[in-house]
């Protein structure tokens, strides 16, 4: 929904008290269309405005945001007219989807000096626009000239106006109100007192925001009030741009592990064709025998050599083929190199093939994280591991970044016993070598990528009821998450071993037991 007049009203109404008199210590441009105000008041907060097509708005954010390499120009100009400034109103023109701040300050000689910041909120219209004691526009975010608006210019050195005024009704009405009056036949609910209302979809998905209740969706759509206009804002438009960004980061992952995991089946499956030609090597060792024992009837020059074959039974003849640029002796020997270098060409196949294979199962296993991750820290520890294991560059910007590493997910069964299950394939070595005591009990998926999970014995003995809970989890956090049963093995963790040199998260287990439960998660304790 687009912001309309009515929401913003309630909405600056909301944020009014704590703006005025707050001082603009910092000014950032973290994306095209968005700028975020630091302001010391009488406590600190961040004052996000976008000026986006598709999500113009003002809030307060607690969100955090990446700053680009360098400011842009229109931050720059901010920086240098309006930083150390304080907010000393907040008006909205009627029934106009804009604001406009007053701001004071000091020019660069140190006497008072008044600017105004005026943000329009009007869908693709939207700006951001700096402007001076007299009126004139100093800049603005989006500049637009009289060609693409002849009634309304708006750049620097003009004479900032209002926008025009609509020539249709329903002034600074979004159309989600627009059909509510339609469907309501009147629009008397709009004098009531706005409440921030959270339109969700039957999953709990945001689909919406509006100042009342909605009636027009009926029972398809819910209405959840909200704490505050602002925090609002920052729930539908942060979140949803922060799990869009992990969603886009998460599918730019999944690709290049998809395309790692693409390569190392190919390089097995050539391998794979090396090794069965490499099986053929005892051919090579009973020619050169076979020539061996008839060089009395051999010249060089000879194309092939017709012998009876001592391997192939009572009147079995083999005809072997030879080079004539060499003697019966050095033909003999080529024979017995090509067989010593098939030999030698199985072994090293064999540990390339199961050297392929584990990391075939590694990169199925990240993929089976990245299905399952829930949100960017996530994300960045899956990455890391991917730097770590050479599929992934590491970003230098981040290097020199202390990142607090996620905890597992923890659990209490009915019982009291915890339950920790891993996020990842390094969580997971780090769960069950390093937390783990040897006597917990440890789970996992069976014959499926998953996570490791540890239920906490604490010296006693969990029960079955205890197993059952800890094995959903671990069927849950796994590939068989939307199956009805699952198989899940678990056994001591002093049972769990790892191989030297495999991948994160790659290990092997003995003395286990099978439980088949239905995949299934409970609130973490």
């Amino acid at each position: 929904m687009p912001l309309d007049a009515v929401y913003l009203s309630a909405l600056l109404a909301e944020l009014t008290p704590e703006l005025i008199g707050a001082k603009i210590d910092k000014i950032r441009q973290p994306e095209r269309d968005e700028i975020i105000l630091a302001l010391r008041g009488e406590t600190r907060r961040n004052l996000l405005i976008s000026a986006g097509a598709a999500d113009a708005r003002i809030h307060f954010t607690d969100a955090e945001y990446e700053n680009p390499a360098a400011p842009p120009m229109f931050c720059m100009l901010l920086r240098k007219h309006i930083s150390g400034a304080r907010i000393t109103q907040v008006f909205q023109p009627e029934g106009e989807r804009a604001a406009i701040f007053t701001l004071s300050g000091f020019d660069a000689f140190g006497e008072p000096e008044e600017k105004k910041l005026a943000v329009e909120l009007m869908g693709r219209n939207s700006n951001i626009i700096l402007i001076d004691a007299e009126g004139i526009i100093l800049d603005c975010l989006r500049r637009v000239d009289t060609e693409s608006s002849p009634r309304r210019p708006v750049l620097p050195g003009l004479i900032y106006r209002l926008p025009p005024q609509p020539e249709r009704g329903g002034l600074g009405r979004s159309p989600l109100i627009a059909r509510e009056i339609e469907y309501r036949g009147s629009d008397d609910f709009l004098s009531r007192a706005p409440v921030p209302t959270l339109l969700c979809e039957p999953d709990g998905k945001a689909r919406d925001f509006t100042f009342c209740e909605i009636l027009q969706y009926g029972n398809a759509i819910g209405c959840v009030p909200e704490e505050s206009f602002s925090a609002l804002l920052e729930r539908f438009y942060t979140r949803r741009a922060a799990e869009e960004r992990s969603r886009g980061r998460a599918s730019s992952l999944t690709k290049t592990v998809k395309n790692a995991l693409a390569r190392t089946e190919r390089r097995v499956a050539a391998q794979r064709e090396e090794l069965a030609a490499a099986g053929n090597r005892e051919y090579f060792r009973e020619c050169g025998d076979l020539i061996t024992a008839n060089f009395y009837r051999m010249n060089k020059g000879d194309e092939k050599l017709i012998a009876e074959d001592f391997y192939g039974g009572d009147g079995v003849l083999r005809e072997i083929p030879l080079d004539i640029r060499k003697n019966p002796q050095q033909n003999a020997a080529k024979y017995y190199k090509d067989y010593t270098r098939a030999k030698n060409a199985e072994k090293i196949l064999t540990e390339r093939i199961s050297d392929g294979e584990g990391e075939a199962r590694y990169l199925e296993s990240v993929l089976a994280e990245l299905e399952l991750s829930s949100g960017e820290r996530e994300l960045d520890e899956i990455r890391r591991e991917l730097v770590t294991s050479g599929y992934v560059k590491a970003d230098r910007t981040k290097q020199k970044q202390k990142v607090k590493p996620t905890s597992p997910r923890r659990y209490v069964t009915e019982n009291g016993f915890e339950v920790l299950v891993g996020r990842n394939n390094t969580q997971n070595d780090e769960l069950t070598f390093k937390t783990a005591f040897k006597t917990d009990i440890w789970l996992h998926v069976k014959a499926r990528h998953g996570s490791h999970v540890i239920l906490r014995a604490r010296g006693e003995t969990p029960g079955d009821a205890d197993i059952a809970e800890a094995a959903a989890l671990a069927a849950y956090f796994s590939q068989a998450r939307g199956e009805t049963r699952a198989a899940v093995d678990w056994c001591l963790v002093k049972h769990v071993k790892k191989q030297p040199g495999a991948h994160p998260g790659m290990v092997f287990y003995t003395d286990y037991r099978t439980v088949a439960v239905a995949p299934g998660e409970r609130a973490e304790g």
